[in-house]
């Protein structure tokens, strides 16, 4: 690791004494709660008045006593509890005294204690009353506010719970491998609707309050979910609903309503009732499964219409013999003005839950799932089973959002229906291992959504936002491995889940499609509405792959060890050698060389022999060396005279076998299927440029991404000649897909942020800026062409105008000019960041008012969110320092997300660096009192800043900042950062002279 790296350690040898809220000692001193009381069911009874924001609850756990204990702990937080009581079960039932009830709110557990202990294998009902008040913020219970079509401010309350969160809203054992149905009740005035996970039971008139007449809604009883997985919501929201696709339809008939008497509660379908229940909208529309028009409530019915791109549900269920005959209902509940923007979210839902029922061979367990609209919502989609909350800015006309939002939004949503399965009918056991679930969701959500819109390039997406994403993560030295890295309260890093559906991946070219989905479904047959951990999934895949392959040593290998493999291939004649050894760059050493003057780097060399990139055992904190096994995985391959992929497996063994004579080159990891770094000899390499560069058609979309990523990667590393990736990249003028282009152009933007002050940026710059002109006067400036043209149009405009192509930029000025002042067109979402990019580099002040302006006004807004960091990003990239100081002085103020907009902007320009350094410096406190000493907030402030550093100086620099910054949750992400700009001091000292002795001998080149 290279100097000044922090570990981040904590002191854990102190005495733990808790004392409750009265001063007394608390008893339990245990973060998680006593085994042996165990809920069977939940009575959840919920009374919110919009008017005080006041809620008043009742809750009845039915306990399981597995031995005897005098005392029960279970959580709560922030309830106020008035009553309180203990009664044993059977008809002649008793209250037991309870003598002590103590609170520890650090830990938010609730402490009671009674008088006659409880007996093992007896079943006992706790009963809960308290008070609390309505959440302003979206955590918990909470209140939420919106403006109807009328102007009118309206309220409405909702639950959002993180996990552990449900204490918030209720007293629980609010731990994940606790799992007990729910029956919930909810009280509401006449005028407001209740949903909740099942569908409405009856709904009774229960009198009035405050001048108010109150109903109260009872839903049936749940499948077993951990508490956190319980939500409902009041509101005055409107509806529209789509009914099942045309599969399910003739096979879901109104249900017979039986009025048998009975006091138990039918799980997850239709309740038998003791009369004719009074239900309201909600009940009708979900147990029937139809639309039904009801006096003076508006509804609005979504007319199926048939998806062109869309699998055929009906054939694929009657091709694949299906025995699911069931499908749910789908509704929106939004105010009225916002309900015709959902119909995208209703259909993409529906295709998506109809198309994981049939591949997975799991019928849904609910008869309906409900979408709700909340403004105040903190993350894009919370996804319950049978109730999602969406945030109200994510509903967007197609029209209104760039094509990568669009397909970023149909993605998000796939996930949410997968979270109804893994998630709903199975969960964690443990908070740790929600990396399993998540990481799996990813993978899924792109999986199941691929045959059900062809268009999309959802395969590319996947390998430039996980796959190669976490491969160039992993390939900064420091990352632990998944098992060791990710936390024990499930809030990880972004690259655990990314590396997590890359395994997910390499799982599933190993063992097939069939073989895939069939130890998925498994799993959640095994495991419906249970806990489980992922040694449970390895376990089923190796049984499934009757033995063949050790599927859970192999996937224990992936998660138990740091880092990836690199694939060393040798290619001579026709015989072929692959051995795998772990990813290491070269050795730092312009970081120690004090004499280095930031221009060219005598001591080290290019690493050209294969062999020396062997990594260093790693060490324990005893100074031991940890014992790195070889990982096991499937290795694809291709040639180029025969497409199909051949597959070999890597052990603790190296391969080499033979090709044809005639074959000139060999292409490992087809279709980036696995997790690795691939480094062929010299040989290869150039026959592989040289056929990209004459037919990349030759190569698909994927393996193109796949040679570029590993082309760009292995370069900074220091492991590859820069010689190769810049012949490599020779071809991009020839260049029609978005996804090896985009991956081209966010590489060649950190070059650029990179080599800003070196002596071949100029060089550089023409070069780049030769090929982009190439590629823009194929594709124009419009907004019109195939799916692939209008995502790659935006990523090869914005390179030319950040490279400062002067055609570019004053293309991108008269654009805004004909907008502002001759009543043009108005600018396409596909195109705003490139044409206020432009406009404000052009240098005129009018631009950058009016971009200032613009995100003013946004702000007041909750539903234009990219535009504003388009905006922010744009003003940043001025080069006129004082617009920068000016833009800098009014930051501090703004969210953390919007903060480091603007500082990765400013610091990306040549004048903005060393200023936005300086702005640090003199705000350090403020910052810190802002976002906290030590947060992870803060240090990805520093890190926007500092992350392209590439000089000693800037090595240096952020190291005394890390000194500085103290310990906290924060460490981490600038260790990373360390040892980033210590790889990139590396490689610009290494490759700037050779760059430039390139780029001379080729820039005019044709």
């Amino acid at each position: 690791m290279p100097p000044g790296f922090v570990l981040d350690e904590e002191n854990v040898t102190l005495p733990f004494n808790p004392i409750a809220t009265n001063g007394e000692p608390f008893p339990w001193l245990e973060m998680s709660l006593p085994t042996y009381a165990r809920p069977m069911r939940y009575m959840v009874t919920i009374h919110p008045n919009l008017t005080t924001l006041d809620v008043k609850g009742q809750v009845t756990i039915e306990l399981f006593i597995e031995k005897e204990t005098s005392f029960i702990v279970l959580h709560i937080q922030d309830l106020n509890v008035t009553e309180k009581a203990i009664v044993t079960s059977g008809n002649k039932g008793y209250a037991i005294k309870i003598i002590k009830v103590l609170e520890y709110p650090p830990r938010q557990q609730l402490y009671i204690e009674v008088k006659e202990k409880l007996k093992k294998k007896s079943n006992y009902t706790l009963n809960l009353r308290w008070y609390s008040k309505l959440n302003p913020e979206p955590d918990g219970f909470y209140v939420d506010q919106y403006e109807n079509q009328n102007g009118l401010e309206r309220l409405l309350a909702a639950t959002v719970f993180r996990s552990n969160g449900a204490r918030k809203a209720f007293p629980c054992f609010d731990e994940p491998h606790i799992r007990a149905p729910f029956r919930i009740s909810v009280f509401r005035d006449r005028f407001h609707i209740g949903l909740s996970n099942s569908i409405v039971h009856t709904t009774e008139d229960v009198g009035f309050y405050m001048g108010t007449g109150l109903l109260r809604d009872d839903f049936i009883e749940t499948p077993p979910l951990p508490a956190d997985a319980v939500a409902w919501v009041v509101s005055d929201f409107q509806r529209k609903s789509l009914q099942p696709s045309q599969a399910y339809l003739p096979t879901t008939p109104a249900p017979p309503v039986n009025t048998a008497k009975s006091g138990k509660l039918n799980n997850y379908t239709q309740q038998r009732e003791k009369k004719p229940p009074v239900r309201n909208i909600t009940a009708l529309t979900h147990s029937l499964n139809m639309n039904m028009l009801i006096k003076n409530v508006t509804t609005t019915a979504i007319i199926p219409t048939e998806n062109p791109n869309s699998k055929n549900l009906t054939s694929m269920s009657q091709s694949a013999g299906s025995l699911i005959k069931r499908a749910p209902s789908y509704t929106f509940y939004a105010p009225l003005e916002l309900l015709t923007r959902c119909s995208f979210i209703l259909n993409t839902s529906r295709d998506v839950l109809e198309y994981l029922q049939t591949w997975l061979d799991i019928s849904y367990p609910l008869t309906k799932v409900d979408f709700v609209a909340l403004p105040s919502l903190d993350r894009y989609i919370i996804s319950s089973l049978g109730l999602v909350t969406l945030k109200t800015s994510f509903l967007n006309e197609p029209e209104s959002i760039t094509s990568e939002q669009y397909h970023n939004s149909a993605l998000r949503i796939a996930e949410a229906m997968v979270r109804q399965f893994f998630g709903g009918i199975t969960s964690r056991k443990v908070l740790k291992d929600v990396w399993l679930w998540e990481g799996l969701i990813k993978y899924l959500g792109m999986h199941t959504l691929m045959p059900l819109q062809p268009n999309l390039p959802l395969k590319d997406f996947y390998l430039l936002d996980m796959a190669t994403a976490a491969l160039d993560i992993d390939a900064i030295q420091g990352w632990d491995s998944i098992m060791n890295g990710t936390n024990h309260d499930g809030n990880n890093e972004e690259f655990f889940l990314q590396k997590t559906a890359a395994i997910f991946s390499m799982l599933h070219t190993s063992i097939g499609e069939d073989r895939f989905r069939g130890c998925l479904g498994a799993f959640l047959k095994i495991n419906r509405f249970k806990t489980a951990e992922p040694t449970d999934l390895w376990t089923i895949c190796t049984k499934k792959a009757n033995g063949s392959k050790n599927i859970k040593e192999m996937m224990t290998l992936w998660t138990h060890q740091p880092g990836f493999p690199l694939l060393i291939v040798t290619k001579v004649g026709n015989s072929v050698s692959i051995s795998q050894k772990p990813f290491k760059p070269a050795e730092f050493l312009a970081i120690h060389d004090e004499t280095y003057d930031g221009n060219n780097y005598k001591k080290g060399t290019v690493v050209t022999d294969i062999s020396s990139t062997v990594a260093t055992p790693t060490t324990t904190p005893t100074g031991k060396p940890k014992t790195h096994m070889k990982w096991i995985f499937p290795v694809t391959y291709i040639t180029d005279l025969n497409n199909v992929s051949e597959t070999l497996w890597m052990q603790n063994i190296d391969v080499t076998f033979n090709v044809p004579e005639n074959v000139r080159w060999i292409k490992v990891n087809a279709m980036q299927s696995g997790y690795y770094r691939v480094l062929y000899n010299d040989d290869n390499w150039a026959k592989l440029v040289e056929d990209l560069s004459k037919n990349p058609e030759k190569f698909t979309s994927q393996d193109r991404i796949g040679l570029l990523s590993d082309a760009f990667t292995l370069c900074h590393a220091n492991l590859l000649p820069c010689e190769v990736t810049m012949g490599m990249i020779q071809y991009l003028p020839s260049e029609t897909n978005w996804g090896p282009m985009a991956l081209a152009m966010r590489h060649l933007e950190k070059w650029r942020r990179i080599l800003k002050y070196s002596e071949c940026f100029l060089m550089l710059s023409e070069f780049i800026k030769m090929k982009l002109s190439t590629v823009i006067q194929k594709i124009g400036w419009g907004d019109d062409g195939s799916e692939a043209i209008r995502l790659m149009r935006p990523e090869v405009l914005l390179a030319s105008v950040l490279w400062e192509d002067i055609d570019s930029i004053t293309k991108s000025k008269n654009m805004l000019n004909q907008f502002l002042y001759y009543n043009g067109s108005a600018i396409s979402p596909n195109l705003r960041e490139v044409v206020y990019t432009g406009a404000i580099l052009s240098g005129e002040y009018i631009y950058w008012q009016h971009c200032w302006e613009r995100f003013v006004t946004l702000q007041r807004t909750s539903e234009s969110f990219v535009e504003r960091m388009q905006l922010l990003r744009a003003l940043g990239r001025t080069k006129d320092a004082w617009l920068q100081n000016r833009l800098l002085s009014r930051v501090t103020m703004l969210p953390t997300v919007e903060v480091v907009q603007v500082l990765q902007a400013i610091a990306g320009t040549p004048t903005g660096g060393a200023m936005a350094c300086r702005f640090l410096q003199a705000k350090w406190f403020e910052l810190e009192s802002r976002l906290g000493q030590g947060t992870t907030g803060f240090a990805k402030v520093i890190s926007a800043i500092t992350q392209y550093g590439a000089t000693k100086f800037d090595y240096d620099e952020l190291k005394s900042l890390v000194h500085r910054f103290g310990r906290g949750s924060g460490m981490g992400i600038l260790n990373m950062t360390l040892s980033s700009v210590a790889a990139n001091v590396e490689w610009v000292a290494r490759s700037q002279t050779s760059l430039y002795k390139w780029i001379e001998s080729n820039l005019h080149i044709h």
